[in-house]
């Protein structure tokens, strides 16, 4: 089990992480705006820092694996710390574009978090690990555009003296409390199989992911490959609702900005409650796949509900029902990647889960955007509710976690555990 301090502080991680990004993301056409910034310059801001999160997660999650996770995430803590002072010291269009370039290439840390998780916890814990990562980074998205709207009476740049105070203050915290993981660790998860980053009888490194090109097999065989697939399916679908839902009730149901901030409010608060509370006893109780196969389910039925509704007030319903199934969905399969990752790959392989995701989380709002203009308004729902429905259909395919599997045949009482087994 991940002692409380360690988990403490990962939490903390995270939080500051995604409270920074939610702080100065609503002030950016504004800040951007005030120097000059085009509309297309704006739409080029925003995505510089996902664009360079892509490229510095798999580099992060590879040298976390080599290197220790300790030094990786106080790293990325103050490179944040400076890339958000440049965002309040920025004088010029292109000392914002560097300071958002370098928040993204530190943001690395969330897939060197999960790692730390997937080290320091039994399968049985995992969920719960990952899903109180989840649940920092949905507390974060809730404070900071808080911070971040009152901060920014003072300045447009105040906002980012704040954010680098708390990555500061967090980086201090882990260089004192937070301990690596990977000392003395050198079990293997992966049965017969030498252990990834050992030498194996020629002095080599082996593992999934001890070279690029074994990173790149190993994600894209089984059971990598389905995992990613169900992830992309659904995270995409869930990132193009939520790109167009406000402007779809504003149009069906004529509701302002202050319906759709309650709407969102409630999302992330049940989505913190759900990967904080629920999520790990659901996955010592059930599994993770068999979480996986219900919230997609869930997700389906909630994409497809919501063009359907008439009275306004149901759409406020549908939200705890969309939230909880992102809220089970993802850190399950978070906890699916790293039981089936060897103990020297975590980093690599969970960031190799990120930059799936990442794609998603592109695609699925142009997608989105795409089909609201000229398919119609529901048409977002409709597709997506189909996408995660292949997603759910592929879940029941998902194998039960090695440490779970039961041999055939093993002995009399084999037949009672076999439907933990793929058919």
């Amino acid at each position: 089990m991940l002692k409380t301090s360690r988990l403490a502080i990962l939490f903390v991680t995270v939080l500051v992480d995604m409270i920074g990004f939610g702080i100065v993301l609503p002030l950016l056409p504004y800040y951007a705006e005030s120097f000059g910034a085009s509309p297309s310059e704006v739409t080029l801001l925003i995505a510089s820092f996902s664009a360079m999160q892509f490229v510095s997660v798999p580099i992060w999650g590879r040298f976390s694996d080599r290197l220790g996770r300790r030094p990786f995430i106080v790293a990325g803590l103050f490179a944040s710390a400076v890339s958000y002072l440049i965002f309040g010291l920025a004088q010029s269009l292109a000392m914002l574009f560097f300071s958002r370039i370098a928040a993204g290439a530190a943001g690395g840390t969330i897939s060197v978090a999960q790692a730390y998780v997937a080290d320091t916890t039994e399968a049985s814990d995992r969920a719960h690990g990952m899903g109180m990562l989840g649940a920092a980074a949905g507390l974060g998205v809730l404070i900071g555009p808080a911070i971040g709207g009152y901060f920014s009476a003072w300045g447009y740049g105040v906002p980012g003296y704040i954010a680098a105070g708390l990555c500061l203050a967090n980086g201090v915290a882990a260089v004192f409390f937070l301990p690596e993981s990977r000392r003395g660790r050198s079990r293997d998860r992966v049965d017969g199989e030498v252990a990834a980053g050992s030498a194996d009888p020629r002095g080599e490194r082996s593992g999934q992911a001890a070279t690029v090109r074994a990173w790149v097999r190993s994600l894209t065989t089984f059971p990598f490959a389905l995992l990613l697939i169900v992830y992309f399916l659904s995270i995409m679908s869930f990132t193009a609702m939520t790109a167009v839902l406000a402007l779809y009730v504003e149009r069906a149901h004529a509701m302002d900005a202050m319906d759709v901030g309650i709407i969102f409010a409630t999302a992330g608060g049940t989505t913190v409650v759900v990967r904080g509370l629920i999520v790990g006893w659901l996955a010592r109780r059930f599994g993770e796949r068999r979480i996986v196969q219900a919230g997609t389910l869930v997700l389906a039925t909630a994409l497809l509900t919501i063009p359907l509704i008439r009275d306004s007030a149901l759409i406020f319903a549908t939200v705890p029902l969309w939230a909880l199934a992102t809220g089970l969905t993802f850190p399950s399969l978070a906890s699916l990647v790293s039981q089936e990752t060897d103990s020297e790959s975590q980093g690599a392989m969970l960031g190799g889960q990120q930059v799936v995701g990442g794609v998603g989380r592109v695609l699925g709002p142009v997608g989105a955007g795409v089909l609201f203009e000229t398919v119609g308004i529901t048409s977002p729902f409709f597709a997506g509710a189909c996408l995660v429905a292949i997603a759910a259909l592929l879940a029941t395919r998902i194998p039960a976690p090695p440490e779970r599997r039961v041999p055939a045949a093993l002995d009399d009482d084999s037949a009672l555990a076999s439907e933990d087994v793929p058919a």
